[in-house]
């Protein structure tokens, strides 16, 4: 009975999906339904044949894509869209002069059509040829501006170029002209937020951008840290901290990416020292027994490819209120030695700046291990 049950129901559905019509199915993006009218090619309309080239392009089939715009221009369509499409499938092939080839006559047809003025550009991106691509997205921006992604290839193009003052500038005009559901307005805003952090050192504005790309992405942890390293460069630690709680709840709910499952920290603040980078590392789950870990923190070479240096905050055993409950230590990178530090903390609350503080003093000389036994901070 379950076995007849099961295909009846598969008869159902598929004498359903045949009873809608292919514009239907276009709609409803099924395009796996959509390219079962294959078959029937020689009895649909030419806007029938587009829907199932489309279908293919959208199921990364661009040759069978190619094949069903083909079949839909001989048969009589005429129209931007049917050589914008063949194009696309001719750019994710590789095929760049055909590709070119279906653009141009895409605008011929649509002279004004700023997407298609956009994948112009990027074929000559493609190519390698940037300074090309750059007057052809220019030319973009002069068209009405329907879609928006010129102005981010124009910034993007700059800030390769090393000019970060003016990329920005650009950055900030593309947001204002991207519409929101582009995925390169979050790319705009991302890179935004990257050169005010690194180039103007304005972590608020840093900041500002990295809190909307998540506000739009909220999903997307990979973003997290920086807000959070930009919140804290700015001394706005609780709101630091709050970011922080948030990739905390996202560790215990396993949603967050391979590698900060696996090393269960991520990094909270950025600064340097004699021209080497300092990054400070803080563990999502809270140190329980002697020797976990609630801080790490790396010395970069100067080069700034290589760790120099390790530092952990670890849990000891307290032995009354006076005494510390978490201690600095480092690991030496050429004898793999255990070093303790006498500077700890006697409660669980160790601050940012606190951390930073005892790690400068150990570079600068001015606390070194078997010291007496003096412990600073809390």
């Amino acid at each position: 009975m379950k076995t007849i049950l099961t295909i009846t129901l598969t008869v159902l559905l598929f004498s359903f999906s045949f009873g809608q019509t292919i514009t239907e199915l276009h709609e409803n993006r099924d395009f796996q339904e959509v390219i079962k009218f294959e078959k029937k090619a020689n009895k649909l309309t030419p806007e029938e044949l587009f829907m199932i080239g489309f279908a293919f392009f959208q199921l990364e089939n661009d040759d069978k894509a190619i094949e069903f715009y083909d079949k839909a221009i001989a048969k009589g369509l005429d129209n931007g869209s049917v050589y914008f499409y063949k194009g696309l499938s001719y750019c994710y092939q590789g095929k760049y002069d055909e590709a070119m080839t279906e653009i141009e006559l895409a605008l011929d047809k649509e002279p004004s059509n700023q997407e298609f003025m956009n994948q112009k550009g990027l074929i000559y991106k493609n190519q390698g040829q940037e300074d090309k691509a750059l007057e052809v997205f220019e030319e973009a921006i002069k068209l009405p501006n329907t879609y928006g992604e010129p102005y981010f290839w124009i910034a993007h193009i700059v800030h390769g170029k090393l000019d970060f003052e003016k990329a920005l500038s650009l950055y900030y005009r593309a947001a204002d002209s991207i519409p929101e559901s582009n995925s390169y307005y979050l790319t705009t805003l991302q890179s935004i937020g990257q050169l005010e952090y690194t180039f103007t050192h304005d972590y608020t504005k840093s900041a500002k951008a990295y809190s909307q790309v998540i506000i739009l992405n909220p999903t997307d942890y990979e973003y997290y840290p920086k807000l959070i390293k930009a919140y804290n460069a700015a001394k706005e630690y609780a709101k630091a901290d709050s970011i922080f709680n948030l990739m905390k709840t996202a560790y215990y709910n396993k949603v967050l990416s391979e590698d900060d499952m696996e090393y269960k920290n991520a990094a909270v603040d950025e600064s340097e020292w004699n021209g080497q980078k300092i990054t400070v590392h803080k563990y999502f789950e809270d140190p329980k027994e002697s020797i976990d870990l609630s801080y790490k923190v790396y010395l970069l070479n100067k080069v700034g490819d290589k760790v120099e240096r390790i530092f952990m905050v670890e849990k000891t055993i307290q032995f009354s209120e006076d005494s510390p409950k978490h201690l600095l230590c480092e690991k030496d990178k050429t004898t793999g030695d255990h070093i303790t530090y006498p500077y700890g903390w006697t409660t669980d609350d160790i601050t940012l700046e606190e951390l930073k503080k005892a790690v400068i003093l150990v570079l600068d000389g001015k606390l070194t291990k078997g010291a007496s036994t003096s412990f600073n901070g809390k």
